[in-house]
């Protein structure tokens, strides 16, 4: 094989800004998948956000109850992800809220009770003007991402 290896072009999209979240509980290598989806939409000019703890603050989110960077999130810039690539735990952290948990049928999305968890973390995304979200773990956070 004469052909060596390159970076792929950059592609186009057109997310201004995203959230990475990971959800469950902890799993090796979660920092390099986070770092890794991170720094693809930096390289392409997108703003990165880390939701801190999962679902947790997204589940909780209202407009009294506003998301606090710092504290429900952080700016994922590449300093940020060199002092915590390789270190210890989750760099976002993580919980098992689950705020899909309540629906398990088609039926259950009439059900604004149900519902409200899964609301209030499109809510919250929205507030902070995110277009996508990256959310990583099991089968619980792939089932409330769905």
């Amino acid at each position: 094989m004469s052909e060596t290896l390159s970076r792929p072009p950059k592609g186009a999209h057109h997310f201004r800004r995203v959230a990475i979240l990971f959800a469950g509980g902890p799993a090796p290598g979660a920092n390099a998948v986070i770092s890794t989806a991170a720094t693809s939409f930096m390289r392409n000019g997108t703003e990165v956000l880390g939701m801190k703890h999962g679902y947790s603050a997204l589940a909780e989110y209202s407009a009294d109850k506003p998301l606090v960077e710092g504290q429900d999130f952080v700016r994922i810039a590449p300093e940020f992800l060199k002092r915590t690539r390789s270190g210890q735990g989750i760099m976002i952290g993580t919980a098992r809220t689950n705020p899909g948990k309540h629906v398990s049928s088609p039926a259950h999305l009439d059900d604004a009770e149900r519902v409200r968890p899964l609301k209030n973390v499109y809510e919250g995304l929205r507030s902070l003007g995110v277009e996508a979200l990256i959310s990583i773990g099991g089968d619980d956070t792939l089932k409330t991402a769905n």
